[in-house]
């Protein structure tokens, strides 16, 4: 890009500019994916049609959004049923010794045709899909994909999946799209073991999701008596309806970093009818937010490339033309040296951004930051537009329509709430990995060659971390207040972040538990951990980074070589 200054990936010699077209790859795979066999599919348009052209023409308009999703939601069971959209499997790659770029394997990211890269050699789950433990929907969201570090994270105390995978192996990758990581050396297979064995001694089941359900309905209870209060009731002074209303955006918030953080890591309970039906109603029903573009962000970017720049969706993509600046490897400008002022109060419209980016990033343009988005079925456009029309519904539509409320007053306390659950989360994330206490590193991605590797040829990759991803994940994340429950509640147990990001399928609730054996861990193999006592001193850090990144580097120069 135009500006741009050369970057060098660790441990790496090579130069390159850090801004990946997502967009490019993201078309490229989805353009060319096997097509469903839809042949309801006008039926279904037209359906939808008539139902809203009823709706309209013979029920109240306020009563037109629930109907419409209504009719949305039940269409998308049609879908998952197979009634609409029948499913055709692809005709399985024959042979065992195919070689396939990370191009050809990202076109098989559908039911249709599903296939997956772990450690190098491709699996064709098509068949598997069923019958996959913990259910289609997380298996489909690694296919088409390099899932190594995900496949290792998500199965940490079985060794069944190693099993399994064999018999569906059709050959070997040529190419990756993103960074790869040195493979343990055996610190994360002694964790692992470690917590393993901790929990069978003491019989416990990781997943066990009773005390979600206690920590969380009362928050549910709360919130609700808040929303009267603030958008169904006019007993109270508006003052008094600002305080409720900074309620009401905790008590949005808390189940977000709740049991919806961990349902979308299949942390809750064995079923994915617990992640699938929990996990939505916590935002994409109640927050008008979507768990399909949370999972894509959160699962398949953050967790696995935590802290890289142009391969971690929570970083900037590029290194210009964002306001922040993160890592030392973005082009600075005169403004960042501000950010520390400007940025925390701007954090507020984070939950008001997802809102958007859900849609036009994700579900429009098939992209997440540098995460390239597979193809989402119908049934989940269907329920996108479903629940933002019951969002809509439930936020502006109840309290005008039924309660009288004036716009005047409800905007103004749409926008607390709102910039509440915003400062809520971000602070909430910022502090664990925006730190003068992490470590950062960049993906060097438009250095891959254009021809793939040659048959018996190592893979291309264009951007080997010297670091195992377990250390990274260790060495990227920042633990707080482990003697606080206060924090260790209100933070839904991200003040212990760094066990989080090493075995994200363990709920949430055991984290205080098991950390302790990671820091006893950490300091046998020399590993870092980085940890503040308070909140405030992680708040500190996090700030201290921010007046760091924006009063180094220098300006962009012109290079005509």
């Amino acid at each position: 890009l135009p500006g741009q200054q050369p970057l060098k990936a660790a441990g790496s010699d090579a130069a390159a500019p850090a801004n990946p077209s997502t967009l490019a790859r993201a078309a490229a795979a989805n353009g060319a994916t096997p097509r469903a066999v839809g042949r309801f599919d006008n039926v279904v348009l037209a359906g939808l049609a008539a139902g809203c052209a009823v709706a309209f023409g013979f029920v109240p308009m306020w009563a037109w959004l629930p109907v419409v999703t209504l009719f949305l939601e039940m269409t998308a069971y049609l879908y998952d049923a197979g009634v609409l959209g029948r499913v055709e499997k692809a005709a399985r790659v024959e042979g065992t010794d195919g070689v396939f770029s990370w191009e050809e394997v990202a076109r098989h990211n559908v039911r249709e045709s599903a296939w997956i890269a772990v450690k190098g050699v491709v699996y064709d789950v098509t068949e598997f899909l069923e019958k996959h433990p913990g259910g289609k929907e997380i298996l489909l969201l690694c296919c088409g994909r390099d899932a190594t570090d995900l496949f290792i994270s998500y199965h940490p105390f079985t060794e069944k999946p190693e099993a399994v995978l064999p018999k569906y192996k059709i050959g070997t990758v040529s190419s990756y799209e993103h960074p790869v990581f040195k493979p343990d050396s055996g610190f994360y297979k002694e964790l692992t073991t470690k917590v393993n064995d901790y929990f069978v001694k003491n019989n416990i089941d990781h997943k066990a999701p009773a005390t979600a359900f206690l920590r969380m309905v009362p928050v549910y209870v709360v919130g609700i008596a808040a929303f009267y209060l603030t958008y169904l009731s006019t007993a109270l002074p508006f003052s008094v309806r600002v305080a409720t209303a900074v309620l009401v955006g905790v008590c949005q918030g808390l189940p977000l970093t709740g049991w919806m953080h961990d349902c979308s890591h299949a942390a809750l309970g064995h079923s994915e009818s617990y992640w699938w039906y929990i996990g939505r109603f916590a935002l994409d029903w109640v927050c008008g937010s979507s768990m399909v573009a949370w999972r894509n962000q959160h699962v398949i970017g953050h967790h696995v490339y935590t802290n890289v720049l142009c391969a971690d969706p929570d970083l900037p993509v590029s290194t210009t033309g964002d306001v922040r600046r993160l890592v030392p490897e973005q082009v600075w400008a005169s403004f960042y040296q501000y950010q520390h002022l400007y940025l925390p109060p701007l954090y507020g419209i984070l939950g008001l951004k997802s809102r958007f980016q859900d849609v036009f990033d994700v579900f429009y343009l098939n992209t997440n930051g540098p995460i390239r988005v597979n193809k989402i079925p119908t049934q989940d456009y269907l329920r996108q537009a479903g629940t933002k029309a019951f969002w809509f519904f439930l936020r502006f539509v109840i309290p005008v329509v039924f309660f009288n409320a004036s716009w005047s007053t409800l905007l103004p306390l749409f926008f607390v709430t709102e910039f509440a659950t915003g400062y809520y989360l971000a602070f909430n994330f910022q502090v664990s990995h925006v730190s003068t206490e992490c470590d950062y590193l960049i993906s060097n991605i438009e250095t891959t060659p254009a021809t793939p590797a040659a048959p018996g040829a190592p893979p291309v990759v264009h951007t080997q971390f010297a670091e195992e991803w377990s250390k990274h994940q260790v060495q990227s994340s920042l633990d707080y207040g482990h003697d606080s429950a206060f924090w260790t509640y209100f933070s839904g147990a991200l003040n212990y972040q760094t066990v989080h990001h090493l075995l994200p399928t363990v709920s949430q609730y055991h984290y205080p538990a098991i950390t302790p054996i990671l820091r006893e861990l950490c300091e046998k193999h020399g590993v870092r951990f980085n940890y503040k006592d308070t909140f405030g001193e992680a708040f500190g850090a996090h700030i201290g980074h921010l007046k760091k990144m924006g009063a180094e580097g220098k300006p962009a120069e012109l290079k005509l070589e």
